[in-house]
């Protein structure tokens, strides 16, 4: 709860300081300069293939994983093809890994999964066509914050199929924030003059490695003998109502 009030924050700052920033200098910003109408939010729905890529001499990755999120829009329109994108998305990430412990050892199954619960800030632009027939197409693209919220890595059982392991690497394995960026196209359609639904696909990669690298060399679970860069990746579906 903490870091989501922390986010929160940081997003009302940085529209604070948008507002004021005019002619390269910072000024009192005029409010009736600001048309609220421009102003769009909405909610979304985020089914995604999600994977990881891994950096590594002893561990490598696997396989895609289906995730899901949701999340809150928000888009100032500066004119009629450019808008101003950003929000609030809570997003379930990661993928499959292997290492010495996967495939050294008979109990487990050939690949683990890896997971990462976080809470994600984009910040872009968006170009959009006309709106012909109450329908509109666009492009977007920008960077992303990201907030880690949970980590695990989950090992199963080669007979059975279940979980046989359950490694926490919130804490010490994991780093508290990643950087990233996104692009994507997407369409709307124009119930009434204030409703829109949208569908769009987005390609998310990350900046910054998710993992805390050095301390996999000292974990027990681990004892890598080199520090492990995880960067995830994913293929974003999103389905929403704006309004």
């Amino acid at each position: 709860m903490k870091r989501i009030i922390l986010i929160t924050l940081i997003f009302l700052n940085f529209a604070y300081g948008f507002a004021q920033y005019n002619d390269n200098q910072i000024r009192n910003f005029d409010m009736t300069s600001l048309n609220l109408d421009q102003l769009k939010f909405g909610v979304k729905v985020s089914p995604s293939i999600s994977w990881v890529n891994v950096t590594h001499n002893d561990a490598f990755a696997g396989g895609a994983t289906l995730k899901i999120g949701v999340g809150l829009t928000a888009n100032y329109e500066m004119n009629e093809i450019l808008q101003v994108i950003s929000g609030i998305n809570y997003n379930s990430i990661g993928g499959y890994m292997a290492d010495r412990r996967s495939l050294g050892d008979v109990k487990y199954k050939d690949y683990f999964k890896t997971n990462y619960q976080i809470v994600e800030v984009p910040l872009g632009l968006r170009i959009k066509t006309p709106t012909v027939n109450k329908y509109n197409y666009y492009l977007q693209g920008g960077v992303t914050s990201g907030f880690i919220l949970s980590a695990n890595e989950k090992m199963y059982s080669a007979s059975s199929g279940k979980v046989y392991n359950n490694i926490d690497t919130l804490k010490d394995l994991t780093n508290p924030s990643i950087v990233g960026y996104f692009a994507g196209v997407g369409l709307s359609y124009s119930i009434t003059e204030r409703f829109k639904i949208f569908a769009e696909v987005n390609y998310k990669n990350a900046l910054t490695s998710i993992s805390n690298g050095e301390n996999y060399m000292i974990d027990s679970n681990h004892a890598y003998s080199s520090p492990i860069y995880i960067i995830p990746a994913n293929m974003e579906f999103s389905f929403g109502l704006e309004f």
